[in-house]
């Protein structure tokens, strides 16, 4: 549970500096780009969800 913790975790926060990187160096990513990444921002977050319940319940 804990990997998966540390997982979404992680790809939520590489993703969000991604973003505010290119938004600061005045970057436009390609909207296919923006669109995956958001995708894959929103299957994260119920993972991350998941797994800091699932944790403290174990606690």
């Amino acid at each position: 549970m804990k990997t998966l913790w540390t997982a979404s975790l992680l790809l939520i926060c590489c993703i969000t500096i991604v973003w505010t990187g290119c938004n600061l160096a005045g970057v436009v990513l390609p909207d296919m780009v923006v669109r995956i990444m958001g995708l894959l921002d929103l299957c994260a977050i119920p993972v991350l969800v998941y797994s800091t319940i699932r944790i403290r319940k174990s606690k």
